[in-house]
């Protein structure tokens, strides 16, 4: 089981650098995007089936965000993330239930580029940073696309939904993953 905990941490990075959302809802105007935004959410719901070394791997997991310190700054073509946050990942491998186990994320600071189309963001680079026995799982993903949008309280939601099949290492494996994070601006 300790090998797996790796592997659904390193499919939910990758899946998060290549997902998209095929559905059309209304442009986002881009400047309401500019400023500075704190994390208070983020959920993931992640089905991953593969094959590991001839034993067939089937799991059902959920990683949600917790104690969030973590800030996105976006301007006209730039982000920047700093800080730090726990993810509690639970569910079911191959039917046995997955030990929650919280994995700290700290010292984040990264810059790097967005673009916005309609409503859907393009970032090259990673908005959440992933580890797991202390090996950075975010170099895996270059860019992340999400829809954008904002609920009725203001915040900022980015929804990343997909399908794709991943090889790592040998080890190929079809994900599917529905990830939504919640920023309310600063």
């Amino acid at each position: 089981m300790k090998i797996l905990k790796p592997l659904l941490l390193f499919a939910f990075v990758a899946l998060l650098a290549s997902c998209s959302d095929d559905d059309s809802t209304e442009p986002i105007d881009p400047t309401s995007l500019i400023g500075t935004w704190s994390a208070i959410s983020l959920d993931a719901d992640i089905d991953l089936n593969g094959d590991f070394g001839g034993i067939p791997i089937e799991s059902s997991t959920n990683t949600v965000g917790e104690n969030f310190d973590y800030i996105l700054t976006l301007t006209e073509t730039e982000y920047t993330v700093n800080g730090g946050y726990d993810l509690v990942t639970t569910g079911t491998v191959n039917g046995e239930p997955l030990e929650a186990e919280p994995t700290s994320i700290t010292g984040i600071d990264e810059t790097g580029t967005y673009s916005l189309d309609g409503n859907t963001i393009t970032i090259n680079g990673n908005v959440f940073d992933f580890e797991a026995n202390g090996v950075s799982l975010s170099e895996a993903s270059s860019e992340q696309t999400a829809e954008v949008s904002f609920n009725s309280d203001g915040d900022m939601v980015l929804t990343e939904r997909g399908e794709q099949t991943l090889t790592v290492e040998g080890i190929t494996f079809t994900v599917d993953i529905n990830a939504v994070s919640v920023w309310r601006r600063q």
